[in-house]
């Protein structure tokens, strides 16, 4: 239980500012900050980072569909309180104003989420009954604070169900959030959304389909592919005559995937559930012209973060898995074929170390373009919180010789 700790956290709680333990995320195995050590000596601050959302919501706009003067305008009169912008990076993105962070008042019930939970109340998201672990005392009509399972304080709003119901149902607005730690707009809302207008796709990520540059008509694979950001923007650029086959392990996140490439517009994408290094080896005879790795990782980069559950074993352990996704890519390739590698992570382990094996064992030549707000890694381009006020984010090109 974990109220107990909240209590003694005094009256209103400032969810930044110095203040434990949002000065930085718990590490649950502290072998991991040595490879964020590793990575910039300015780890403390990068830690620091990664508790706060990017100050900046960032938007692909769907070229299929509507422009990107189109878009600013709808979301200006959907967002009047906030600032909305081009983003100065890419000609396809737009930005929304994120606000905070606002102090969250301590009320006198308290609903105990998970940390998925946790994580999107902490910047606007209504809370709902599978997020919920306990609401003792709870009725409905309450005002509530939520707090985190390790009781981080992360917003206060209004019970729309009984503590029990919350507790024993699997779906449901539990709480009706009026006040989070940071607020985000609520895109999916939208006229824009449900227009197909927009998809929710972090800076890196985009930028990344860029550097790989998918030309109309070229046939793409994409091995991890769900929930389809990347494979939804390489559809919009190279478009209906392109031949697109996308592979992912998880139907769960595959249907989740299909249901966004409809309302984007997107019908010419065969999707493929299995492990895609069997779906290449085993069902593909024909080869592609670009390949997408966006493999499992250990998701140091993603924010907002309250706690790191990585482990020193999946730092070390995950490469060996990745490098085996990678080399699949490869094989899917035609001679003087493009791959993209990318992951929100951070560790050299992870991103440098997987693509110069590429290189060094595969013959892969690095063509990486390094687009900013990125910098140069390796053979790759790194995204660094802490510098860029971006996720995480690694990306490197390859070509197959």
């Amino acid at each position: 239980m974990t109220s107990t700790a909240f209590a003694r956290r005094g009256d209103d709680i400032h969810p930044s500012r110095g203040l434990p333990p949002f000065a930085r995320p718990d590490l649950d195995d502290p072998r991991v900050v040595n490879f964020l050590r590793a990575r910039t000596r300015d780890y403390s601050r990068l830690l620091s980072t990664l508790t706060a959302p990017v100050r900046w919501y960032t938007l692909r706009v769907n070229t299929l569909k509507t422009d990107r003067d189109s878009v600013l305008e709808l979301l200006s009169e959907e967002f009047p309180d906030r600032r909305v912008r081009p983003s100065p990076y890419s000609d396809h993105a737009v930005e929304i104003e994120v606000k905070g962070p606002y102090r969250i008042p301590r009320e006198e019930r308290v609903v105990v989420v998970d940390k998925f939970a946790a994580e999107s109340v902490y910047v606007g998201a209504d809370l709902y009954a599978p997020g919920v672990l306990e609401a003792e005392g709870v009725r409905k009509g309450d005002r509530v604070t939520v707090v985190s399972e390790r009781g981080h304080p992360v917003a206060v709003g209004v019970a729309e169900m009984d503590g029990e119901e919350m507790e024993e149902r699997d779906r449901g607005l539990a709480v009706r959030i009026e006040r989070s730690a940071y607020s985000a707009p609520k895109v999916r809302a939208t006229r824009a959304y449900a227009k197909g207008w927009i998809y929710s796709q972090g800076l890196p990520s985009i930028l990344a389909v860029e550097a790989l540059d998918p030309q109309p008509g070229e046939s793409v694979i994409d091995l991890c592919a769900a929930p389809g950001g990347k494979c939804s923007y390489v559809a919009q650029l190279t478009g209906p005559d392109s031949k697109i086959v996308a592979i992912d392990r998880s139907r769960p996140r595959l249907e989740k995937m299909e249901r966004r490439l409809k309302r984007l517009g997107i019908d010419w994408v065969r999707v493929i559930h299995g492990d895609a290094r069997e779906v290449v080896r085993q069902r593909f005879r024909e080869r592609f012209d670009v390949a997408i790795v966006d493999p499992p990782c250990t998701a140091l980069g993603v924010r907002p973060k309250l706690w790191i559950e990585a482990t020193y074993e999946e730092c070390v352990g995950l490469p060996s898995y990745q490098f085996s996704l990678l080399k699949a890519g490869y094989e899917a390739l035609v001679e003087g074929g493009r791959l993209l590698y990318a992951t929100c992570t951070l560790t050299r382990e992870e991103n440098e170390l997987v693509v110069r094996r590429a290189v060094e064992e595969l013959g892969m030549e690095p063509i990486t373009r390094v687009l900013e707000p990125a910098k140069p890694c390796g053979h790759g381009a790194i995204f660094l919180p802490h510098e860029a006020d971006t996720p995480g984010f690694f990306y490197a090109v390859l070509r197959k010789e």
